[in-house]
């Protein structure tokens, strides 16, 4: 994993700034969805994984290529799935309210304003505190666009022009929805333990396994049990989409990956997609996923499609059961960047406690007393001295000796004063002394939103329709199970929510958030904060208590009367310049590979153009193409087949187009020479298409005459983006689809038939077969040929066993040999 590390802290008490009186209204909901891609250069590191850092080994590194776009990570060498973004904007004739969620690993505060002034001045709506950002936290997206160093080695190093473009890209979708705002009805749905055989996601956190936190919930493994899906229809019924929540970490592939993907919550939302056969807008965002591992089956790139299958029927069948009303309802939000000197931190629990950090004092020893006799947790907490904070808690011994925070008491022990980790990432970033400024500009504030909706039609965990408020919580870090669950019980019996949606990997990003109880168990997620055990209900308790300040009056108080709230001043960046290769080839096929051409899929020999034939299943047709500098040139690869005497594009059932954004292709670059890159380079680009159909016809995918299209930019001109750019198309040789082989055999007692895919192919097949082996058949028959020639069918009945399908052998008695067909007319034959 990677170091996040920002802190939070909740309001101070002040007596509320004299306003004029406005109500909040209530009106019909209107609401407008999109969906599109994040624009960046290919070659921008990924954030997630600190093992990228060459500082920490440069996992990820295919070979020794380097990039204008990173500093000590690994660079990008291609893509599995684009990263992708989906935006509601949801009003009521009264306020507005706009939710942006987006593949990146975490959601830094400073994009957030700058989304909401864009969005504002492009609108005329003062949209102050109500655009929020929920992010998938896939590992696997550009990170390095945040200025704060806490993030460098999560990351690498801030680089302007990223940030502008994942801003750019987010304003686009957002005015995108807002131009398509229509009258709605829209509903909320709950489920529980949806997920009961850990297929989807499970605990990753063993640690707290012996602690019982809540009177009605045992020890024991424990992962946050609940879906919730925000249901959006137009007002005449139609479906316009659905944002789901549950907690899953983007960790599948690993860090020693170098492809963009969504990972594993992003094919989540590409297999619901199909369930529909409109467009229909899905994103999912993050609950108490801080501590949840993806599971699925298969490998490789498999796997993520197959976690989307497991998840899919249980979240499709709540949204169908998901109740919707066109009521007017009320909307109102509220923002806070709230202040967190070490010193304001403090966690009360509603007055039934009162824990605080002693004074810092660079002399005292402290006592090592965690726990008082009676178990409860003693305070002041004097082990974490330390004035600007403090990481990698949670081992038993410091990584680097004698910069601790003081105690030698576990989980403390192994603690690291932040003043010793800034000098070092320092020098890791190539940074100047005087930018590593004390305290660290983005650890002394935390931004958080909780937003009152309502009533909103609500189904109940046990299937009870109602209609009531409900309080969203968007919360600034990794939101671990238990945390979630405490913020669902103290929204209700503090603040009298009795329903809440908690979304983690929103509005800004503090490192993990635990309970003081959890954090002081110790293992790997305490050691991604820099405020200790206090941190985390801190944030909690800020704001809830922003939420009873502004949220559970009739009034819309002013978002900040007093100026306390101010968001964190970042100091000024600079623009990032470089001068573009000249790439005159560029839009053009390479006859021929090279020698330190790399393709992301192992065992896979190279071939420039499609084969003139490909069998479904195991086919798989390669293109090699120049392109554009990668500052400008993402290359698009689409799929179309012939129809009729006119080229279409392949569409998925929902009538989305088959490109590299979904898993069905995807594409690798390489510059030649690998480096340096200041010198001229030629940008290589590769893709690979697998001959298999969409979710519900996997060895279906129909027959007929195919070829792959690449669009893509050359640079023409400017030293800064937005850099001037001429386009190019390419239309590969074209190439027939046929029927994939079975392959049949018997034991003498059963007969066993199976579908191969490529032993080095890349796309789920079947959940009880393998991606690169052997899969069970789709409903099929047999053909009994006679030695008289005549032949004699059957249906018989197949199970499914070692990733084959199997049916007893009984052969009629003068049979001399048998064909087996499947659903979708693949066919094998076998001789006897």
């Amino acid at each position: 994993m990677f170091w996040l590390l920002l802190a939070a802290c909740p309001s101070p008490e002040f007596p509320p700034a004299k306003h004029e009186r406005v109500l909040i209204e209530p009106g019909p909901p209107v609401a407008g969805m999109a969906e599109g891609t994040l624009d960046f250069p290919m070659g921008a590191p990924m954030g997630g994984y600190s093992g990228r850092c060459r500082c920490l080994g440069g996992e990820g590194e295919v070979d020794n290529r380097d990039s204008a776009y990173v500093e000590s990570f690994s660079s990008t060498a291609g893509i599995q799935t684009r990263a992708r973004a989906h935006a509601l904007w949801l009003e009521n004739g009264d306020q507005d309210f706009v939710w942006l969620k987006a593949d990146l690993i975490y959601a830094p505060d400073h994009l957030v304003i700058e989304l909401s002034d864009r969005l504002s001045a492009a609108t005329g709506r003062d949209l102050t505190g109500k655009v929020v950002l929920a992010v998938s936290h896939t590992h696997n997206a550009p990170g390095n666009w945040h200025q704060g160093l806490t993030w460098y080695l999560g990351g690498d190093r801030y680089n302007h022009e990223i940030l502008t473009r994942v801003a750019d890209s987010l304003e686009a979708l957002a005015l995108e929805a807002f131009d398509a705002r229509e009258p709605a009805a829209i509903g909320l749905g709950y489920a529980q333990d949806w997920d009961p055989d850990d297929r989807v996601y499970s605990d990753r956190r063993g640690e707290n396994n012996e602690v019982q936190f809540f009177d009605d919930i045992p020890a024991g493994s424990y992962k946050d049990p609940n879906l919730s899906l925000l249901r959006i229809d137009t007002a005449a019924g139609d479906p316009l989409g659905f944002f789901f929540n549950f907690g899953m970490h983007g960790t599948s592939l690993g860090g020693d990956n170098a492809m963009v993907s969504t990972d594993a919550p992003g094919h989540v939302e590409l297999i619901l997609e199909d369930r529909f056969d409109t467009p229909v807008v899905i994103a999912h965002t993050q609950a108490g996923g801080g501590d949840a591992s993806p599971r699925g089956s298969d490998d490789g790139y498999a796997r993520l499609e197959s976690v989307g299958e497991y998840a899919a029927d249980a979240i499709y069948a709540l949204w169908e059961n998901t109740p919707t009303s066109s009521e007017p309802i009320r909307i109102e939000s509220i923002t806070h960047s709230i202040d967190t000197d070490r010193d304001s931190i403090r966690v009360t629990r509603d007055g039934t406690v009162d824990w605080y950090y002693a004074p810092y004092d660079e002399d005292y020893e402290p006592d090592d007393i965690v726990y008082e006799s009676d178990g409860s947790l003693s305070s002041p907490f004097d082990e974490f001295n330390t004035e600007y904070g403090g990481a990698f808690c949670g081992s038993d011994n410091p990584l680097i000796p004698g910069a601790s925070v003081g105690s030698t008491v576990y989980p403390y022990s192994s603690c690291i004063r932040v003043d010793t980790i800034s000098l070092v990432l320092g020098a890791f970033f190539d940074l100047e002394i005087d930018e590593v400024v004390l305290p660290l500009v983005e650890s002394q504030r935390a931004q958080a939103t909780t937003s009152r909706i309502g009533p909103l039609a609500i189904r109940t965990n046990d299937g009870e329709e109602i209609a009531d408020d409900v309080l969203f919580g968007f919360f600034p870090g990794e939101t671990v199970s238990v945390y979630s669950e405490q913020f669902r019980r103290r929204a209700a019996s503090e603040l009298g929510f009795e329903h809440t949606v908690v979304v983690g990997y929103a509005q800004d990003h503090e490192g993990y958030l635990l309970t003081p109880e959890d954090w002081l168990l110790g293992g790997y997620e305490p050691n991604i904060n820099i405020w200790g055990p206090l941190q985390g209900e801190h944030i909690m308790e800020g704001m809830l208590d922003m939420s009873e300040r502004w949220l559970l009056t009739d009034e819309l108080e002013p978002h900040d009367p007093s100026g306390l709230y101010i968001s964190t001043q970042y100091p000024e960046t600079q623009e990032f310049t470089q001068e573009l290769d000249e790439t005159p080839a560029a839009g053009t096929w390479r006859t021929e590979g090279f020698d330190e051409l790399w393709l992301p899929i192992e065992g896979l020999e190279l071939e420039v153009q499609p084969p003139a034939e490909l069998p479904r299943v195991a086919g798989i047709a390669q293109l090699l193409w120049e392109g554009g500098d990668p500052a400008v040139d993402l290359p698009v690869v689409t799929l179309e087949r012939l129809e009729g005497d006119d080229w279409a594009v392949v569409q998925t059932p929902s009538g989305r187009p088959v490109n590299d954004t979904r898993p069905d292709i995807v594409t690798a670059h390489t510059p030649d020479p690998l480096y340096p890159y200041e010198d001229a380079q030629s940008h290589i680009w590769w893709a690979a298409w697998q001959a298999v159909g969409d979710p519900d016809s996997r060895m279906g995918l129909p027959l007929g005459t195919y070829r792959l299209v690449v669009e893509g930019k050359v640079g023409t001109g400017g030293d800064r983006y937005p850099y001037e750019t001429s386009d190019y198309r390419l239309e590969s040789d074209e190439f027939d689809v046929v029927e994939a082989p079975i392959t049949v055999s018997t034991d003498g007692t059963d007969l066993i038939a199976s579908v191969s895919a490529h032993d080095a192919g890349f796309r789920l097949i079947h959940l009880d077969g393998s991606s690169q082996g052997a899969n069970p058949l789709d409903d099929s028959t047999l053909s009994w040929e006679l030695s008289d020639g005549s032949v004699v069918d059957e249906s018989p009945t197949w199970t499914v066993a070692d990733q084959t399908s199997t049916t007893t052998w009984n052969p009629p008695d003068d049979a001399v040999a048998v064909e087996v067909t499947d659903l979708w007319g693949n066919s094998g034959r076998l001789e006897f």
